[in-house]
């Protein structure tokens, strides 16, 4: 009982609903095939509802190097280290052709909260394909960190809090536009995979969760990698925007002079921009910084 209520401290809800699993497992292995990924990292494996349908599948097959799981409740890491030290091959035996099998993925097990693993623990070999029920109190959080290695993942299978999910993919003149979606929709397209309703956890969550499919875009739609200062002024412009999201910008955005000069309607509010909005807007901000 103890056990129970420290994982559920930690705020974690086993997904038990097969279907959900494997739909999830099936879509982040063919994501990984089309993206040539070489390695696979899961967030929180749990006790392996996720997991054991992908090791099954890579199981005698090269396409995947590499499997990292990292898990920060230290008796399910302890369990899935001793699992998968009982999982690494031994001498392959020939079969009747006198053929040995491919060998599976290397499998490693990092103990600790994921924002707090070095990166390098976890990004050793691209590129990565992601993998995650993320808790919902760090899903924003684990999101961003992961979605700052675009050059090294190129896709990434999460579900959130369907709310998130909802922020995640919420377009132009959306309820749920906001800093967020435009940050992550610069980089990443989003689409959505599937609901999952409470009934589909063990304990089940007070809310609907959904799983989506990101993948990075060939290029931004906003160049604003190119220059570190860039990439700051960008965050800027977005958190200014987005502070008051219920005025128009000509009430609050703090650069005047760049929001009359990039042409963008000053009555309009953050959640209204669309792309060439939001880079004429980048722009004149840049351009009055220089």
């Amino acid at each position: 009982m103890a056990t129970h209520g420290r994982r559920r401290a930690l705020g974690q809800h086993f997904l038990t609903d097969t279907r959900v699993c494997q739909t999830i497992a099936d879509t982040i292995l063919e994501e990984a095939r089309r993206y040539s990924c070489v390695s696979l990292l899961e967030v929180g494996p749990g006790k392996g509802a996720i997991t054991l349908p992908i090791l099954e599948k890579l199981a005698g097959t090269p396409s995947i190097a590499q499997v990292t799981l990292v898990e920060r409740d230290q008796k399910l890491a302890q369990d899935w280290k001793e699992r998968f030290n009982s999982l690494r091959p031994q001498t392959p035996e020939a079969d009747a052709e006198g053929k040995f099998p491919a060998p599976g993925p290397r499998l490693d097990v990092e103990v600790g909260d994921f924002l707090e693993v070095q990166r390098e623990k976890w990004l050793q070999t691209a590129p990565l394909a992601v993998v995650s029920n993320l808790p919902y109190s760090a899903g924003t959080a684990i999101l961003i960190r992961l979605a700052e290695e675009f050059q090294r993942i190129p896709v990434m299978v999460l579900m959130f809090q369907a709310e998130v999910a909802k922020r995640l993919r919420a377009g132009p003149s959306s309820s749920g536009r906001g800093s967020l979606s435009v940050w992550i929709q610069n980089q990443w397209d989003v689409q959505s995979l599937i609901q999952v309703p409470p009934r589909a956890f063990s304990p089940p969550p007070e809310v609907q969760s959904e799983v989506v499919i990101l993948t990075r875009r060939e290029k931004p739609r906003i160049d604003v990698f190119h220059h570190p200062e860039a990439l700051k002024t960008w965050q800027a412009v977005l958190r200014a925007s987005f502070a008051h999201r219920r005025k128009m910008l000509r009430s609050t955005f703090p650069w005047p002079q760049a929001l009359q000069a990039s042409g963008v309607d000053p009555t309009l509010r953050a959640e209204a921009l669309d792309w060439p909005e939001w880079e004429s807007l980048f722009q004149a901000v840049l351009k009055i910084q220089n």
